[in-house]
Parts: C-alpha cells; structure tokens; sequence
C-alpha cells in the first residue's frame, strides 16, 4: 500500500483505500502510506451497528459530494456548505448508529488494538493450522499472508459455498458468509465467481473452543461427502 500510494502521489494521483477488513485490526498511517481517502465500515473491527462507517480525507483534497441538502449548518444558505465535514453528510445524520460506533471505537480502545489483533492471529493460526489436516478443503489467498488478518475464505470439495454455510448453521449452529461478498472481480480471478467461497470471520469475542467445533464440523461434513 506504501508503494503504491507513494507512486501515486508522485503523480498527482488520488489514492483512495478501502479498509473494509483491516479498521480496528491493523494500524493505519494515513501519512505514511500515502492516502488521500480512506473508506472503512463502522460494523466490522470498529464493532460499531451496521448502517455506519466513515470516509477519511485529507486536507487539501477536494471532493465533489453526490447528495446535497439539509446539512442543519447555515440553513440559510441555498447551496451545500464547502467546508468539511458538512459538505459531505447531506441529510439527517444515523445519530443512534453513530453513538453506537463511538461505544464500540471506546471498546476497542480499552482493550487495546494490538491485544486484539493477538488473539484474532491466534484464533487464525489455529483455524489454518485445523484446516490442513481436513481433506478437501481449500484455502484462498496468499499462503504468505495467510492468518494476517482474522478472515479466512474456504471452499470444502465440491461443495457450493451457500451449501456449506447452511450445514454449518442448520447442523453446528455456525454463522459463515458465502457467496462472492461485494467482490465479483476478486472471484473472477480466483475461479470462484460461480459457487462463491465461504468466510469465516473471528473476533475478540470468539474462542478456541469455537475454533475446534468449526474444525471439527468440517471434519465431519467433508467424512460424509466421501
């Protein structure tokens, strides 16, 4: 990301970055790496309520916004206001989802980024390290990275990824997100663009003894396939 943004900067490029996966997980230098913009989802590592998030942008970029109207700031004003942040929030603010995104920003907080992201590590490694000795299963990715971040994609023999999802529900009680998750290129490239893949995502609230009875679900659905 540091490359890319530094070529970009050279070239009077806007470097806008999604952090869909990594806010509240890993640490972000805007600075450093460059960014201009920066899109992340309150709901995800900022254990905020869905329906919040933010958009990041540096001083001195301008931005055209895409809604105007009823910012509550210079109401007497007939145009959108050109300062920031009013310039972009168009309408009456999600005030209820945005203090919930506060309460979970406080949470990560006290708890720390770095013990967070230790046990997210911990729990990935483990899940990997399951998954290796279970036939059939397929880990997407880069093997370097894998573990990286606590979000691991699998395929089990010829299994659809919806398929999977509902015996781990249905069967195990297990929550996983099939499907090709807001990314159709990313599963192009891949191969995986017509049965998906399914996600597991873990947490500061999950444990290794959620790790073992995902592991062991898996072992037990890829037995009966054959």
């Amino acid at each position: 990301v540091e490359e890319i943004g530094r070529i970009a900067r050279e070239r009077d490029i806007l470097f806008l970055v999604d952090a869909a996966q990594t806010i509240g997980v890993l640490d972000i230098d805007v600075r450093k790496l460059h960014i201009d913009l920066l899109a992340f989802p309150g709901h995800k590592g900022l254990y905020g309520p869905q329906g919040t998030g933010g958009l990041y942008v540096r001083e001195g970029v301008k931005l055209q916004p895409l809604k105007q109207g009823g910012t509550g700031s210079f109401s007497e004003e007939l145009d959108q206001p050109d300062i920031l942040p009013d310039m972009l929030e168009a309408g009456t603010l999600n005030t209820p989802g945005i203090a919930g995104l506060a309460a979970g920003v406080n949470f990560l907080k006290k708890m720390g980024l770095h013990q967070v992201r230790a046990h997210e590590r911990m729990l990935a490694q483990r899940f990997l390290e399951g998954l290796e000795k279970i036939d059939g299963v397929t880990v997407y990715g880069c093997p370097k990275k894998h573990g990286e971040i606590a979000v691991i994609s699998i395929n089990l023999k010829n299994l659809d990824s919806s398929e999977l999802a509902f015996l781990l529900d249905s069967r195990y009680d297990i929550q996983v997100r099939p499907g090709i998750h807001c990314s159709p290129m990313a599963h192009r490239t891949i191969g995986t663009i017509e049965r998906g893949t399914a996600r597991f995502s873990f947490s500061i609230f999950n444990t290794v003894d959620e790790i073992e009875e995902a592991l062991s679900a898996l072992e037990e659905i890829s037995r009966e396939m054959g």
